[in-house]
């Protein structure tokens, strides 16, 4: 930093390390057009091309894309309704039925309420109040939720699972409602 301060001699003020400095900057050099980059003439700005709102899917066609956009909730819906299914008709076997009719027939009415869904959109939507539809989600929604409740109920009506966990829980709630009571 400075040289160490001589105490019995004259002051003398440090140089200081820092200051502003001016660096000359050099103008950029006019360049000529060439073959190879022709010059650009100034037109007018362009207005932006706004895009409309697309579904993040990549499907090609536009009915194709409006028609898959939700179909998360219905994918949903489906895992669900495939494990309360498969709980119980694995836990209902040796009755000599066969469990599939309740599968299919689920998924027939969950298609019925999908198509319902998207005609009434349709109906109300575009016909009476002129406005298009974007998308499918609401009728895909629908259509996740219908899956949702047959897949739960399918648990509800396991007897192992009424006869161990929701037994179990009903008990244990009882017994912490007598606590606070």
């Amino acid at each position: 930093m400075y040289p160490p301060a001589d105490p019995w001699g004259e002051p003398t003020e440090p140089q200081p390390l820092y200051g502003r400095a001016s660096v000359p900057v050099p103008s950029a050099p006019l360049r000529e057009p060439t073959a190879e980059l022709p010059p650009v003439l100034a037109t007018a700005p362009r207005r932006p091309v706004r895009p409309a709102p697309v579904s993040w899917q990549k499907v090609k066609k536009a009915s194709r894309r409006n028609m898959s956009d939700g179909w998360g909730f219905t994918a949903a819906g489906l895992i669900v309704v495939f494990c309360g299914w498969g709980v119980w008709a694995a836990a209902g076997r040796g009755s000599g039925t066969s469990p599939w009719p309740g599968l299919v027939l689920a998924l027939l009415v969950t298609a019925f309420i999908f198509v319902l869904a998207r005609f009434l959109g349709y109906v109300v939507l575009e016909r009476m109040w002129g406005r298009n539809r974007p998308h499918a989600r609401w009728s895909h929604f629908l259509a996740g939720l219908f899956l949702t409740v047959a897949g739960v109920s399918y648990l509800i009506n396991t007897r192992f699972m009424v006869d161990t966990w929701v037994r179990d829980l009903w008990d244990y709630l009882g017994e912490q409602w007598r606590r606070v009571v």
